[in-house]
């Protein structure tokens, strides 16, 4: 019940500190930004609602989840904007492994909405699917020119850090409220407090529990390009996990990053100019890249493997085969030979974003270019 009471805290908090005074850097009040504030954020505030009702009731009726253990679980993390989604989408094609789909993440975290939401996709079908129809159309109106940079579906492969949303504990939150310091913090997880480190860690780990005890015997494969920094913590806590980072050019990485967030910050209404998101977001990809560098040099070979974004779009079958073979992961992913991956029409530059190449550079080459001399990167051989 603590936890529940400070995460309602929490939304209460950042939607009293946005009207009120409603002069926040990042977050200035208009009308696209009241219109969020006033009609779209009540209603999620009402489903994280009937989340937590969800899970008192998987207390109650499922409490079998708790014991539940996650198992050599694979983790597909590294620096946004680097060939993650596309690692994870590929490698979620082996029937061994589970991921977080954007229902289960978004809409049923619990075990009792799964089975709720079971049954009404069971009904719905002997309709003709109208309930799956409108819900797919409106999540693609509501996710708009995002949907051209990451496929966005109810059913597809989703990040499970979504499923931290109750919680208050999602990174994706920082975009809706960028004046909040403990939304900041989650991007640099090894500078929380102690206490609330493990509160996180917990709540996620819970919430991995109940996905397993939904598909039982399999192997959970989870992707989330926000955990940079969470990686030795999730090491900790389950030993015997295998770890995908996946690092790119950080030049190009952050200008891509900051142009794929674009859309939301027209959703949420906030930074107009993109200037707080650009500061923002080079302070994390600097700690992002020299916590990713100090977590692969303290790791074997056979427990990370490093996936340079070049690399795995020159020969994407190659590559991840190799990094399966590299970390004896046992997977078969079907993938093609030979062929390279699909050229992204995403556009960007540096120069869109007013960023210093330069000072870009003088920040993250040296971690960067450290991962790619360390023997944990994936490499192939061509004969």
């Amino acid at each position: 019940m603590h936890l529940f009471f400070q995460s309602l805290i929490r939304y209460l908090s950042w939607w009293i500190a946005s009207i009120w005074p409603g002069r926040h850097d990042g977050a200035p009040l208009h009308a696209r930004r009241l219109l969020f504030l006033l009609l779209f954020y009540p209603a999620f505030l009402f489903l994280q609602l009937m989340h937590w009702f969800g899970f008192l009731c998987d207390e109650l009726c499922f409490p079998g989840y708790r014991k539940v253990a996650v198992k050599d679980p694979v983790f597909v993390l590294g620096i946004p904007r680097s060939g993650t989604t596309f690692l994870h989408r590929s490698l979620a094609k082996d029937p061994q492994f589970t991921s977080f789909s954007t229902w289960e993440a978004i809409l049923a975290p619990s075990v009792t909405e799964r089975k709720i939401v079971g049954l009404l996709k069971a009904v719905d079908r002997t309709l003709g699917a109208p309930l799956n129809k409108l819900i797919q159309k409106i999540l693609r109106s509501a996710s708009g020119d995002f949907n051209d940079i990451h496929e966005v579906g109810l059913s597809v492969p989703e990040e499970d850090y979504l499923s931290l949303l109750p919680a208050g504990g999602c990174f994706i939150l920082f975009l809706a409220f960028p004046f909040s310091s403990c939304l900041r913090d989650l991007s640099r997880l090894d500078e929380v407090p102690e206490k609330e480190r493990q509160r996180l860690l917990d709540v996620y780990k819970r919430a991995l529990q109940r996905h397993l005890y939904c598909h039982p015997g399999k192997r959970l494969l989870s992707k989330n390009a926000a955990f940079a920094t969470w990686a030795s913590a999730l090491q900790a806590i389950f030993p015997g996990a295998g770890f995908l980072i996946c690092v790119r050019e950080p030049c190009s990485a952050l200008s891509s990053q900051l142009s794929s967030l674009a859309p939301a910050r027209r959703f949420f209404g906030t930074d107009p100019d993109g200037t707080h998101t650009t500061r923002s977001f080079l302070n994390i990809y600097t700690h992002s890249y020299r916590q990713l560098a100090r977590f692969v040099e303290a790791s074997e070979p056979s427990q990370v493997a490093l996936i340079e974004q070049s690399d795995m779009k020159a020969a994407p079958a190659e590559i991840i085969r190799a990094a399966v073979t590299q970390l004896d992961l046992r997977a078969s992913p079907p993938l093609e030979r030979g062929k390279s991956a699909t050229r992204s029409t995403h556009r960007h530059a540096p120069k869109d974003f007013a960023l210093d190449t330069t000072e870009i550079e003088g920040c993250m080459n040296s971690p960067y270019e450290t991962m790619l001399r360390s023997p944990n990167r994936t490499t192939y051989s061509c004969g």
